[in-house]
């Protein structure tokens, strides 16, 4: 070591000093060789760090942050939004109801002069209040008058209540409320019977079982018809997802059933099934022609072309980008595939509802940003050990069905419409386990499908479904689609 402060032999300096040089000069070439580094994956001023902020916001979470429309979201994407209003809710569904309060005679005495107080005429102070009225069951006699002709000939009676069995006990608004509290609101029949017997009312589970099997055999041709629907409506266009559904059965062998969804615009059908195989997926989507909206499980290409009718499948984006997503904490080279995605995204946002708009900014935006991300995964190493590798090979392994979407505006750019009607059924399947028998999945496949599907029309579920099953027993079809 030199100890430059002491030094005094110029030429030992000179060597010094040109030590110091050479390592400083390798130490710019590396800077410059990060710098390139970081511009290649910025791809645009500041992107790096928008992508840095959005995997921050996004590396712990199970599924990747998206806006309204399902697309992949940047922080910077979502702006907060400006408080709009202050105070109390506003509650315009609720009825309104006033109710008078006034002194006891005992405090009518004024406290000055010890004189009586008397009504201020028209003068009060009017506050709010949100009540609750307990919910009550009571025992309906029905009196049913008869009537007689006087020449004795004719004898008629008048007609009763509606009921969820012709000739039982339990009203059919009974039976509706049973029907949407397990299936909309998750609460098993056991936990149901429980609550009903602290309100007075003793029912069994079993009985409770009885009403939803009763008015879902009334419901099956409502049940058929939202199938057709969905096939036969939806801009040849359907997304079709599947999740497993318990078998409760004390077999320990016997395998899960798995409930399959089909979705188009406006509409949702489950379909709970022994498997996930091909043969079942022909017989769900049955004749159907157009494109499958789906991910790339194996069973999905078999079973469309064993299918009678012509199938095309459609990948969907939101799977790769998850892919990218979760290898982008230990390779951030990442995060480029992740920006071009949420590219697409954008792109379409772009076009709102507008499918010609839409068709068009695929046709010349969209399709570059694809080149873009074929030729930057074309150019990578192969690596096959390592999720970087393999998010890779998912999106080149099945590049012809993640880009059918160019040629078609109807398509949309992911599968999140189908996951998102899967939600219900499985925050149930947390509550209720699953389905014992046969007549079990049919039961939870038409109440399901029936009260998804009037969610995402804004009706009332529960007036919905009365009048569903009102029509059905005059013979009509009465659908959950605006």
């Amino acid at each position: 070591m030199v100890d430059l402060r002491r030094e005094k032999d110029i030429e030992q300096l000179r060597k010094v000093a040109l030590v110091q040089q050479s390592q400083l000069e390798r130490l710019l070439e590396l800077l410059a060789s990060q710098s390139d580094r970081i511009d290649a994956l910025s791809g645009a001023d500041g992107e790096l760090q928008r992508a840095i902020a959005f995997l921050e916001r996004n590396g712990n979470d199970g599924a990747p942050s998206q806006d309204d429309a399902g697309r992949p979201r940047r922080k910077e994407d979502k702006p907060r939004k400006k408080r709009e209003t202050f105070g109390a809710t506003p509650q315009p569904q609720l009825p309104v109801y006033e109710e008078p309060f006034e002194l006891d005679d005992a405090d009518k005495i004024c406290t000055q002069c010890g004189g009586e107080l008397k009504p201020f005429e028209g003068q009060f102070d009017v506050t709010e209040m949100v009540d609750v009225i307990e919910v009550s069951y009571r025992l309906l006699r029905a009196k049913q008058q008869k009537y007689i002709c006087g020449c004795g000939g004719c004898v008629d009676t008048a007609l009763g209540p509606e009921r969820a069995t012709p000739g039982g006990r339990y009203s059919l608004d009974f039976a509706v409320k049973v029907a949407i509290d397990k299936y909309l609101d998750h609460l098993p029949l056991a936990r149901q019977s429980r609550i009903m017997k602290r309100q007075g009312l003793e029912v069994s589970s079993q009985t409770l079982w009885k009403q939803l099997d009763v008015i879902t055999r009334d419901l099956k041709p409502v049940y058929d018809a939202l199938l057709e629907y969905i096939l036969g409506n939806s801009n040849g266009v359907i997304g079709l997802d599947q999740t497993g559904w318990k078998r409760l059965t004390k077999k320990s062998k016997d395998t899960p059933f798995q409930m399959w969804c089909l979705t188009a615009p406006g509409a949702v059908l489950h379909a709970i099934k022994d498997d996930k195989s091909a043969d079942t997926f022909v017989k769900i989507v049955d004749t159907f022609s157009g494109t499958i909206v789906c991910d790339m499980l194996a069973t999905h290409p078999a079973g469309a072309r064993a299918s009678p009718g012509d199938i095309i499948l459609a990948g969907c984006w939101a799977h790769a980008f998850r892919k990218f997503r979760d290898a982008a904490p230990n390779h951030p080279d990442a995060i480029q595939m992740m920006n071009w995605i949420s590219e697409l995204y954008d792109l379409d946002a772009k076009a709102g509802d507008d499918a010609d708009a839409r068709a068009e900014i695929r046709a010349s935006e969209s399709s570059k940003t694809i080149r873009r991300i074929n030729q930057w995964l074309m150019s990578l190493p192969v690596l096959t050990s390592l999720d970087y590798g393999k998010a890779a090979q998912y999106v080149l392994g099945h590049w012809t069905e993640l880009t059918r979407f160019l040629a078609n505006p109807h398509i949309p750019l992911d599968n999140n419409a189908t996951e998102r009607a899967i939600r219900g059924p499985v925050v149930g399947r947390r509550n209720h386990f699953g389905s014992k028998s046969l007549r079990g999945t049919e039961v939870a496949s038409i109440l399901y499908s029936l009260l998804e599907t009037a969610k995402l029309n804004d009706l009332d579920p529960a007036g919905y479904l009365a009048d569903a099953v009102r029509a059905a027993r005059r013979g009509e079809i009465l659908l959950p689609v605006r």
